[in-house]
């Protein structure tokens, strides 16, 4: 296990100091005996021959400038021997009468030193140029085993270092005991007792010593370079204030005392409870807050011992950097660091994650703790992109075993939001040296108008930035608006302070220029200098036909005097996210900013001047993220209308004509990744319907095999390609298109287009067959088409057909089990999900034993899957229909078994994923008490139906009449037994209430 790679000069030089510190001069009396050192605060370490022969009592050791009396607990041998010099393995441990204050002992390595490692010895001795006895030190080079001691050479050893420990260089641990010979008069070099004998002979003291020394102790972070690693992977770490000099950096930065959350002990929490790897999504609208709390959380784990940090695109993104990060990650791992990775925008780093967990995965050394922490305005589509892309590389039962989803709240839920507000103002006028202007009362009232901690922080900012101008307040509806217009101020004013206020920035035409090229940096992220400076130069004389050329090599200086990023080439985009989203419908509204908005995103998206493809394909997909956030593709708290919309998609329109081979694929996988794709795929879709075949080959891996709103656009994808003529004609051929087949039906079924997926899933079966009679290598494609007519027979009520379908696939999937060792996880899921959709048929044919057989078979089949690769809503359902047939053939015992089991799998789901699977909870509960009901167990059945009623009554308003006729038909029976069962009757009356309530909205 590589854990040392190699101390600097000053890391040698700070670890010889520690150790300086641990060792202890041995006294009998007033006669110096030699020299030790501590293992534990406690507990010393030193040379059986130091200590035989003197008086228990009378010996004491000089610690930290203390004495302190020491007793002998163990000398071994217990005697010298008949040699000239102590036997093997001359140790004694020493107890200290009182531990030490400040040293908690070096750190012991785990076996001796190899041959030729460089050594430093530290002890004290009566040879250095001062007199007495004093701090000395050696430094010898190991020359090999000596019987079994281990000889030393090149420095002398002098009398007063026996006892001393002997520091080797290479991995900045103890390797062993210094034993000099008690005559070295004339001598050079010297023996050491290594580290292997203690373990052997004092037995615990090892184990005691390593215990003391974990990640965030400072000889381990020493040792191992904790601070090399983390500058390598994420960064020096910040030191003093993160605050800018410009408003957003002042948002962005952490300007403001973090403000205390109850999200942050749980994400500590899930860092420390177990080891191994673990993955979560925290996901919640842009300006909830979900930077600053991970940087909060990286912040306080690097000051326990963690290496945390947020995954740069620069270095994880940039394919020649990624392997050397990579093994840095697993190097640091191997060293014993728990390492968290944090991943911001996560729906644009699917690679960089897929690429992370694929190498740690392949590489990853035993015992590790790594935390993989992805943040994202919301949870879905992101999940079911990110399992498609760990499922291609085949490490999904790993990656996303105890995976997690946490959405964060938009505002503070613990805070008054006036007093954060009152709070965030004090300190925006500390920082802007302005503490003598007063908070307008309107300012607290505003508080709880804002939609996220953002959003009241910038109304804070702002109020503070106007009134420090001289101007008065006013209330604005949106205060990140504001803050842009600060940003933009500042910005123009630096740029009429370098280039002068005539000629291309002169009055108002001159400032909106100014805005378009403030926003180049957040739409082109990671130019260089001369990229930069060949974009700005670009944009103005495209987008700005005609007008004087802008200084580029200036502005991009005032660029980078603004916002420098972590190297001397390029510049950062505007942060926080919102405000560049702010800053880009600002700016695509304004003719005089952007010009020919055309031309403008035009030279944007035109990558063809970047190194290598893929260094131009993320670039394409990073411009296109910024615009599908600013167009308003995100979740909760989005900007759903906005002038700027009409003018981006006219313009992005064209650009995508003009360029549909770069942009049309890029914009599909952006697409597949937000939650609102639909502006996104009414610009392509227009290309997609007359575009060549070339470019539906390239689109087609894009689109999201799960279920998502480009399902229509796929279906139209996927039709064209199934009507080009079959020119091979071979089996590879028809394969193909069988799987398009499959994927057309289903694509069509999300569509509504049903009649048209029957016809679709009907001739992949047909050719499914067929391929199957040719070679039995189709028999898992020939499964799966049959389950999906099935699926779509049973949804169209055909249920004879449906039975008759899933029946042959079950039989298929038996076949196939233990074929393709490689795809066993994969068939063993497949065939749960045949199975499940078998028992249900059967239950609706009231094959009630059948559908039992096979609903507990298919519990089986998914437990035989690891939990990252396993479907639970397969699990769910096999686990439900199980206890329905059981119901159903008079297993009641047995149901209730099946029915708790579900409702038990939820609620461990509700840890993992709650948003996901709340709703479901409630009837899961439901029909576990009605199964109680039947059982005759009545007070159990109260208890369950009463925690389902307040599980549903707590979910949000719902409007479907199934739900609210289930949550009557509970509440009716808890007032049923809320009046048979004494022991409940208090509770009647809030039933009563609530069921008045529900029937109030019903009508």
């Amino acid at each position: 296990m590589p854990t040392s790679r190699g101390l600097d000069g000053a890391g040698l030089e700070r670890l010889r100091m520690l150790t300086e510190q641990n060792v202890v001069g041995i006294w009998d009396g007033e006669a110096f005996c030699g020299t030790g050192f501590l293992v534990t605060p406690d507990t010393a370490l030193t040379c059986a021959h130091v200590v035989a022969g003197r008086e228990e009592g009378n010996m004491v050791a000089t610690v930290e400038g203390r004495t302190i009396t020491i007793g002998v607990v163990r000398r071994v041998p217990e005697v010298k021997g008949a040699g000239s010099t102590y036997d093997f393995p001359d140790l004694a441990e020493l107890r200290l009468s009182e531990p030490a204050h400040d040293a908690q002992g070096v750190w012991l390595d785990q076996a001796g030193p190899t041959q030729a490692v460089s050594v430093s010895v530290h002890g004290f001795s009566g040879h250095t140029l001062e007199p007495g006895v004093q701090p000395d030190t050696l430094h010898l080079t190991v020359a090999g085993r000596s019987g079994r001691f281990v000889r030393l050479q090149w420095d002398q050893v002098v009398q007063g270092f026996s006892g001393g420990p002997v520091l080797d260089t290479t991995t900045g641990r103890v390797c062993g005991v210094l034993k000099a010979s008690r005559h070295e008069k004339g001598s050079s070099g010297g023996w050491l007792i290594p580290i292997d004998a203690v373990r052997e002979h004092l037995p615990g003291l090892l184990e005691r010593n390593h215990a003391a020394h974990r990640p965030g102790t400072n000889w381990f972070d020493l040792a191992r370079d904790r601070r090399g690693r983390q500058t390598d992977l994420f960064g020096p770490e910040p030191v003093g204030s993160l605050s800018g000099n410009t408003p957003a950096q002042m948002l962005a930065r952490g300007a403001m005392p973090f403000v205390e959350r109850p999200e942050l002990g749980e994400l500590q929490k899930w860092c420390s409870e177990h080891d191994g790897q673990s993955l979560r999504l925290l996901y919640a609208p842009g300006g909830s807050g979900k930077t600053r709390l991970s940087a909060e959380l990286c912040r306080r784990l690097r000051r326990t011992g963690w290496i945390a940090g947020f995954a740069d695109k620069e270095s994880l993104g940039d394919p020649l950097q990624r392997p050397q990060w990579l093994k840095d990650l697993t190097d640091a791992l191997a060293a014993d660091f728990p390492c968290l990775v944090v991943f911001d925008y996560a729906q644009a780093r699917l690679g960089d994650i897929s690429a992370l967990l694929r190498h740690v995965h392949r590489y990853r050394p035993d015992g590790i703790t790594l935390r993989v922490l992805l943040l994202a305005r919301s949870e879905e589509p992101l999940w079911d992109a990110l399992k498609e892309e760990l499922e291609e590389h085949h490490i999904e039962d790993w990656a996303l075993k105890g995976a997690s989803s946490r959405s964060l709240p938009n505002t503070l839920t613990a805070r008054d939001p006036g007093t954060l507000l009152t709070e965030a103002f004090g300190e925006f006028a500390r920082q802007l040296e302005c503490s003598w202007v007063l908070m307008p009362p309107s300012l607290t009232h505003r508080a709880g108008r804002q939609d996220s901690m953002l959003g009241m922080l910038a109304a804070a900012l702002d109020a503070v930035l106007t009134l420090r101008q001289g101007e008065e307040w006013k209330e604005s509806d949106d205060p990140l608006a504001r803050i842009c217009r600060h940003e933009i101020t500042g910005w123009y004013a630096l740029l009429k302070d370098r280039l002068g206020t005539g000629g291309v920035l002169a009055g108002r035409t001159g400032r909106l220029m100014a805005e378009g090229l403030l926003l180049l940096p957040t739409l082109a992220q990671r130019r260089d200098g001369g990229e930069l400076i060949a974009l700005l130069t670009a944009v103005r004389s495209g987008a700005f036909p005609g007008q004087p050329p802008v200084n580029a090599p200036a502005v991009r200086s005032c660029l980078r005097a603004l916002y420098p990023a972590t190297d001397d080439q390029h510049v950062a985009p505007l942060e926080p996210d919102r405000l560049g989203e702010i800053l880009v419908r600002r700016v695509l509204a304004e003719p005089e900013s952007s010009g020919d908005t055309v031309a403008y995103l035009g030279v944007l998206l035109d990558v063809s001047t970047l190194g290598d493809e893929r260094a131009r394909d993320r670039s394409v997909l990073e411009t296109l993220d910024v615009l599908a956030r600013a167009r308003g593709c995100t979740s909760v708290g989005r900007v759903a209308d906005h002038p700027a919309h009409a003018i981006l998609d006219r313009a992005l329109a064209q650009v995508v004509r003009d360029e549909p081979r770069a942009l049309v694929p890029a914009l599909v996988t952006v697409a597949a990744r937000v939650p609102h794709p639909e502006p996104l795929l009414d610009l392509v879709r227009p290309v997609l319907v007359t575009c060549g075949t070339d470019l539906l080959h390239l689109v087609e891996p894009r689109l999201p095999s799960y279920p998502s709103g480009l399902a229509p656009l796929s279906a139209l994808v996927l039709q064209r390609l199934l009507q080009l003529p079959d020119t091979a004609g071979d089996d590879a051929g028809r394969h193909l298109r069988l799987r398009r087949l499959r994927r057309y039906s289903l694509r069509l079924e999300e569509s509504g287009r049903r009649e048209d997926a029957l016809r679709a899933a009907d001739e992949a079966v047909v050719l499914s067959r067929d391929l199957v009679r040719r070679s039995a290598q189709y028999r898992p494609d020939y499964a799966a088409a049959l389950h999906t007519l099935g699926l779509l027979r049973h949804r169209s009520g055909e249920t004879e057909s449906a039975l008759a379908l899933s029946a042959e696939a079950v039989s298929l999937y038996r076949q196939l089990i233990g074929s393709d060792p490689g795809r066993r996880h994969r068939t063993f899921m497949d065939m749960a999900g045949a199975l499940s959709l078998l028992a249900l048929l059967r239950l609706g044919d009231a094959q009630f034993s059948g559908a039992a057989r096979d609903a507990a078979e298919g519990i089986v089949r998914c437990e035989q899957v690891p939990e990252g690769a396993r479907d639970d809503d397969v699990y769910l359902a096999c686990l439900e229909t199980l206890a329905e047939c059981r119901h159903r053939t008079g297993e009641t015992e047995q149901a209730l078994v099946s029915s708790r089991q579900a409702v038990e799998r939820l609620e461990e789901l509700l840890t993992l994923r709650a948003d996901r699977y709340l709703a479901r909870l409630p009837e899961a509960l439901q029909r576990h008490g009605f199964g109680l009901i039947r059982a005759g167990r009545f007070s159990e059945a109260y208890r369950t139906l009463s925690r389902a009623a307040s599980e549903r009554a707590a979910l949000p308003l719902r409007t479907s009449p199934r739900l609210r006729e289930q949550q009557s038909q509970v509440l009716r029976v808890l007032l049923q037994l809320s009046d048979e069962l004494d022991e409940f009757a208090h509770e009647r009356p809030s039933w009563l209430q609530m069921k008045t309530v529900l029937d109030g909205l019903t009508s």
